[in-house]
């Protein structure tokens, strides 16, 4: 389908229909404001590295904050200031300098009611409309719709497809005193040209957040948030919000933290939303997930940040190794450490490890993720990179009695291992390398190469989502299951806007040749999103 160019003749016909019909008033309604400098800032004798605007992310996807943006101006006398809507996981942010995740990759905007008039000096459309409202009521939301599609999934041969999926996000903040918050977002996540769409493309008009808040969880003291809500810890690399996909993923959930001159602690119970099209979505009863986040800046080294946690997950009905079903007692600890070196270099790993049960079998299984990477002080900014990813898997299928394949939780995938998402974080060896470069202020560009080996050839290979790709429990057909190519573009004309493209190919090695028809995949997108 790629080959022929019909690929791009239905992108065009598609981005016609739908996406322009989104993406122009979108592009309409955003004002013109220039976005902070990007791009990191080589530091001086007595300076730190500033995070890239366009580049780099912080722990939630999004961008951090310009370091030379004004403060808001404070409220008048007697009455309360305007109200910010709270970042979507008011989790931890890194500190200065430190870029949480290798490689430059499509993330949610870090805009919040008020950004363009702090960093512009005048306000944009949507913000002059904000100023009509009343100080205790505020609206946000966000228009994406992004184009893509596949060729060969499941690595067979005439399986394509090319679809759009659009989705609206409009929430909407109460805060009648500074300490009180009440937050409702509705959704509205459709896909045309795509069928079956269902959850993860669509879902038609549901609550995407409800809770009610009091304190302030980021860096003043105690907070508690009950509600539906989203969850997302570190990178989100066993538990995250699922933001690249059309349906993101919410938990019901009582959160409460303390954040307070660099020590910060997340105490959480949560079970997780099961999306369904057409009705109101609920959590499983049975279902809990439970856990302690913590984080410390600037505590064991400068320029540092170390996150401990321990995640306790319990199910009724989780599938068993040798089929059925049966109850999973699963404890998983871990820590993240991220950090910034002399000469621009940075570094972040994670490792965990998890113990429990599973019916009658006991849980025995390890994660990491090692990553550095080093800015050069040279005309756009290059920063190359090398990544090695790890998740063990099970040795033996017929022993019933221990599970090793590691187990992701509910994570962010997408750009993990690689943009084409076909490789999920169980029973795998992933060695990376990349490079990110930013031509201009506005513009950031990735190149990453994947090479994909099974942790062991006895296991399976897993997907993202889903059961199994391919299995040869026997160990006869290799573990080399093949290479990745990913390229993006990242452009963002405006602090409340962003254009991205990329494209994934993924080339199938010794296991997936003898397991499946051994055909190369292929993943393009183009996106266009707007928050408000």
């Amino acid at each position: 389908m790629f080959q022929n160019g019909f690929f791009f003749t239905r992108a065009a016909k598609l981005l016609i229909k739908n996406a322009l019909i989104v993406s122009l008033p979108i592009l309409a309604v955003a004002q013109s404001v220039t976005p902070p400098v990007s791009g990191p800032n080589v530091p001086g004798p007595n300076t730190e590295a500033a995070a890239s605007d366009s580049a780099t992310t912080d722990d939630q996807g999004q961008n951090p904050p310009d370091a030379q943006t004004p403060p808001p101006a404070p409220a008048p006398p007697g009455s309360t200031a305007n109200p910010i809507p709270p970042r979507p996981d008011a989790g931890p942010k890194a500190p200065a300098g430190v870029l949480p995740t290798a490689g430059v990759t499509t993330g949610p905007l870090p805009y919040r009611p008020g950004d363009a008039t702090r960093v512009n000096g005048t306000p944009s459309i949507s913000e002059k409309l904000m100023g009509d409202l009343p100080h205790w009521i505020r609206f946000e939301g966000e228009l994406r719709d992004r184009v893509e599609g596949y060729e060969n999934a499941s690595f067979k041969p005439n399986n394509s497809d090319l679809y759009d999926l659009y989705r609206m996000h409009l929430g909407l903040l109460l805060q009648p005193i500074n300490w009180i918050r009440f937050y409702i977002e509705t959704s509205d996540e459709r896909a045309f040209e795509k069928s079956p769409a269902i959850p993860p493309y669509q879902n038609t008009w549901d609550i995407k957040k409800a809770y009610v808040e009091l304190g302030d969880p980021e860096g003043s003291g105690f907070g508690l948030r009950v509600g539906r809500q989203e969850l997302f810890f570190g990178n989100g690399r066993l538990i995250g919000n699922s933001w690249w996909s059309n349906v993101s993923r919410s938990f019901d959930a009582v959160r409460g933290s303390y954040d307070k001159d660099g020590y910060r602690v997340d105490l959480f119970i949560a079970s997780v939303v099961i999306s369904r099209d057409g009705v109101v979505d609920h959590h499983n009863e049975g279902n809990n997930l439970s856990g302690f986040y913590g984080t410390l800046k600037n505590k064991i080294a400068p320029h540092s940040q170390i996150e401990p946690y321990t995640f306790w997950h319990v199910q009724q009905g989780a599938s068993l190794k040798g089929g059925g079903l049966g109850h999973l007692d699963e404890w998983t600890y871990g820590f993240r450490f991220i950090g910034t070196l002399p000469a621009n270099f940075d570094y972040r790993t994670e490792m965990a490890i998890q113990r429990g049960e599973l019916g009658p079998a006991s849980i025995k299984a390890w994660t990491g993720h090692w990553t550095v990477g080093d800015t050069l002080p040279v005309y756009w900014k290059p920063r190359p990179f090398i990544e090695y990813d790890y998740a063990s898997g099970d040795p033996n299928s017929k022993n019933l009695n221990q599970i090793q394949t590691f187990d992701p939780i509910y994570p962010s995938t997408h750009d993990k291992l690689g943009i084409a998402d076909q490789i999920g974080w169980r029973n795998i060896r992933d060695f990376r390398g990349g490079l990110d470069l930013h031509p201009a202020r506005k513009w950031a560009l990735n190149t990453s190469y994947h090479d994909f080996w099974l942790a062991n050839a006895h296991d399976a290979l897993y997907p993202t989502r889903g059961s199994v790709v391919a299995k040869d429990y026997a160990g006869t057909d290799g573990t080399h299951i093949g290479t990745e190519f990913d390229a993006q573009a990242i452009y963002k004309p405006t602090v409340q806007t962003q254009i991205g493209a990329g494209i994934g190919h993924l080339m199938a090695g010794e296991f997936l040749k003898d397991t499946t028809k051994g055909q190369n995949y292929t993943y393009p997108y183009f996106l266009v999103d707007y928050v408000f």
